[in-house]
């Protein structure tokens, strides 16, 4: 039996007693991580400085939020408005009755004399008087109802002499039971862009105010006017009472504070808002309020309103 071919090898061709080649294998190639990837052996990058996504949305509700509660305060600030209006009818409405019930006591005392006497000339004189009772009765009903009316917060022109003297018939009768003469100094002057309800409760708190401050009597003067070189109209109440001293002047403005015990016998004044609610009307007119006081010489208070023309100029 042949074993081999005598020259030490094996029959495959391989020295007999060596190891075997190892045989060569393929090692996949390893690709570098892409830039920006951790491998574990890395501190992590710093985190870009912009604000999170969360911070807009906040931003956007707190926004949201501002708007609304401007609304609501702004709401609220017409509720107040329309709530001094209301107070200040209350006040009137003591005055206006009873000045209402005198005019239908004229009326039907008129009427009854009228009846008995056959006459002509008493018959006249009756029915003059009725007639005088009558549009006087009218007049008031057409001011309370106008001021009643006027709950809007539009602007729109307005003749100031007709709500001077709408205002003044609801206080004629107080004016005259405590001596007040009634002065009227109007000049000719166009309108002006205003909330005809708004501007005659500043009125009637400056009106009232005047006639307050003059329990024994005295002058209330009522001024219309208008420099051409500006864009205004101005209406100044001044009495002759009593006057203000500076520390008063210098808070007459402030919620709340007053110089009166309460509201006097005929239900008005006392509670500190008038003067501030008339500075917030007319300041958000547009317009402005000027003081001059002395004491024991009288207080003149003067609101300066836009003219509507110029108003309109403005907005356009």
């Amino acid at each position: 039996m042949v074993i081999g071919n005598g020259e030490g090898e094996s029959s495959a061709g391989r020295p007999i007693g060596a190891f075997p080649r190892p045989t060569a294998r393929r090692v996949p190639r390893r690709l570098p991580p892409p830039p920006g990837t951790l491998t574990g052996n890395e501190a992590p990058p710093p985190l870009p400085d912009t604000p999170a996504a969360g911070e807009g949305a906040l931003r956007r509700q707190l926004q949201t939020q501002a708007m609304r509660h401007e609304a609501e305060l702004a709401l609220l600030r017409r509720e107040v408005l329309e709530a001094r209006k209301a107070a200040t009818l209350g006040e009137l409405l003591g005055t206006t009755t009873h000045e209402f019930n005198n005019a239908l006591t004229t009326i039907l005392n008129y009427a009854k004399l009228g009846l008995r006497h056959r006459d002509a000339p008493t018959r006249d004189k009756a029915l003059e008087r009725i007639l005088s009772a009558g549009t006087r009765a009218a007049k008031i009903t057409a001011s309370i109802l106008g001021m009643a009316r006027r709950g809007t917060t539009r602007m729109e022109p307005v003749q100031l002499e007709t709500l001077i003297e709408e205002s003044l018939v609801l206080l004629e009768r107080e004016m005259s039971k405590y001596r007040v003469q009634v002065e009227r100094e109007y000049s000719p002057v166009p309108q002006v862009s205003a909330n005809p309800g708004q501007v005659q409760q500043v009125l009637l708190n400056l009106l009232v105010n005047a006639r307050q401050a003059m329990p024994q009597g005295g002058r209330l003067i009522i001024r219309l006017s208008r420099d051409p070189a500006v864009g205004f109209v101005d209406l100044m109440v001044r009495d002759t009472g009593c006057g203000m001293a500076p520390d008063v002047m210098r808070r007459m403005f402030e919620p709340h504070f007053s110089t009166k015990s309460g509201p006097d016998e005929t239900g008005k004044g006392g509670n500190g808002l008038g003067l501030s609610a008339c500075r917030e009307i007319v300041e958000a007119h547009q317009g402005r309020i000027r003081v001059e006081s002395a004491l024991g010489k009288g207080t003149a208070i003067t609101i300066r309103l836009p003219l509507a023309t110029a108003q309109k100029r403005a907005d356009g």
